[in-house]
């Protein structure tokens, strides 16, 4: 039977419209604590729910409190598998009302009482994962639920995924924060809150110092009842004073003796999530779904390589933590050279990747490589503009031209810097080109470009040749000089033969 808002309640009626723009639609549900309705934004002509708050409770201690903490709660915690709060407002009476994505599909309770008993063990492990996965961005973010139980796990059609799992009610979670103590009023005194039949024993002793392993607790007890149709802990007499008597004081029936077919390993582990001692339990939701990875199936696998990459991303490793380079791995300057010699250009050198970036190591050895390569191209253009130089001018040049020499001492260091350099002509007038593109060749004045009849021939100063190694360095072989006529400046400006 659908829930109606009756003539008496204290709710938004259909057709009203809260802060001029959200309209009423119908009630989804009402309980003890408040309802939820569906609602339209009249700007975004989207749907939203609306949840308000019971007028019996309003006067409640911190029941406000709660209710607005739910808001705060969910705000912080960015996942697809908990459901989204936009707003917080106030009705003309003052009552705060949340304003929540709107969700079409039915609690995980529900689901059990349509489909169950009892589930798959495929299809229980796929529920448990896609909650584990909303519990680590809320603990990551500082945000124990401290509520979960099937009702509060609400499962939808997503993009045409089914069975797809939204963690909803976040009203009594602790939001951890720098003041330890502003959480912690918000739970009174002698109250646990939550739902016994899921509740940590921790958690049924003292609300306010229970951390994560809480909720994981709780994802055990969810499982254990996906799997065997009931909880781990009844009460013949329905009391609630038997239920917290049985979580101090014994342990959950077996699950093997309730279904006999499922597999150790996987008892083992729902029994390990039950654990009344806390250190023997899982220490965080990635690692009890890790232990579930065995039995899941592709779906859940896909949520599990989710999870993987959100834990790196949230806690990533220190530096020194990094896997550093090789030492063996290192370019010599001898396989620097002969990289060179073999490509049109230096060696492509690229950092090993890591899971963060680059580590220090690999940035010493990529800028150590690239100095090394650096020398070794400054050395091969110098030698092929000197002999390319040489060979120009005792080309085409009169008698006056035989006298340019190259100086051994300007241009053997340079020669014996390259192996095969001074032997192979051929290399090095390839390379002429190439020297030309690079850096700018000088020459120092001479007497002429053509030889003077009139006078004698006199010998010439010796060539300067300059090539830069970068945009701020030259390195220059002085000569005097005894400017007579314009020369190129350019090497492309001479005329070869």
């Amino acid at each position: 039977m659908q829930p109606s808002f009756g003539t008496a309640s204290t709710y938004p009626q259909p057709g009203d419209v809260l802060d001029g723009k959200y309209r009423i639609e119908r009630l989804l549900g009402e309980g003890g604590m408040g309802a939820v309705a569906k609602a339209t934004h009249l700007v975004r002509r989207a749907p939203v729910a609306l949840k308000f708050m019971s007028g019996a409770v309003l006067s409640v201690q911190g029941a406000v409190e709660r209710f607005v903490n739910e808001g705060v709660a969910a705000s912080q915690i960015d996942s697809d598998h908990v459901v989204k709060v936009f707003d917080v407002g106030r009705m003309p009476s003052g009552a705060p009302y949340l304003v929540m994505e709107y969700l079409d599909g039915l609690d995980l309770s529900q689901l059990l009482e349509r489909d169950g008993p009892t589930l798959s063990v495929e299809r229980a492990i796929h529920f448990t994962v896609q909650t584990l996965r909303a519990l680590q961005t809320a603990h990551s973010a500082g945000i124990v639920h401290r509520d979960m139980k099937p009702s509060n796990c609400f499962v939808i059609v997503k993009d045409g995924e089914p069975d797809f799992v939204k963690l909803v009610d976040f009203g009594i979670s602790k939001v951890r924060t720098a003041d330890d103590a502003q959480g912690a009023h918000l739970t009174r005194t002698n109250s646990a809150l939550g739902t016994p039949l899921y509740m940590s024993p921790e958690q049924a002793r003292s609300p306010r110092d229970v951390d994560h392993r809480t909720d994981l607790y709780s994802v055990g007890a969810i499982l254990y009842e996906m799997l065997t149709g009931r909880t781990p802990y009844t009460a013949e007499s329905g009391e609630y004073t038997e239920i917290l008597f049985k979580i101090f004081t014994t342990e959950p029936e077996p699950l093997a003796n309730l279904r006999p077919d499922l597999p150790e390993g996987l008892v083992a582990i729902v029994h390990r999530a039950l654990q009344r001692d806390l250190d023997a339990r899982f220490g965080s939701a990635i690692e009890m779904a890790e232990a579930l990875a065995p039995y899941a199936d592709e779906r859940s696998t896909q949520v599990l390589v989710r999870m993987r990459t959100g834990r790196r991303s949230q806690t990533p490793g220190p530096l020194h933590s990094l896997v550093p380079v090789d030492e063996g791995s290192r370019v010599k300057q001898s396989e620097a050279t002969a990289r060179t010699f073999a490509s049109d250009g230096p060696p492509s050198i690229r950092p090993p990747a890591t899971d963060v970036g680059v580590s220090r190591e690999a940035g010493a050895s990529l800028a150590g490589s690239r100095s090394r390569a650096g020398i070794v191209v400054t050395a091969l253009v110098a030698a092929a503009a000197a002999v390319s130089t040489g060979a120009l001018f005792l080309r085409g040049r009169a008698p006056a031209a035989s006298a340019i020499t190259a100086d051994p001492g300007v241009m053997a260091p340079v020669a014996t810097a390259i192996p095969g350099a001074a032997s192979t002509a051929s290399a090095a007038a390839s390379t002429a080109s190439a020297a030309a593109s690079i850096g700018t060749v000088e020459l120092a004045p001479e007497a002429s470009a053509r030889p003077l009849a009139s006078a004698p021939a006199a010998p010439l100063p010796r060539p300067v040749v300059r090539v830069p190694v970068a945009a701020s360095a030259t390195t220059t072989a002085s000569a005097p000089a005894t400017p007579q006529a314009p020369l190129p400046t350019q090497l492309g400006d001479l005329k070869l033969h």
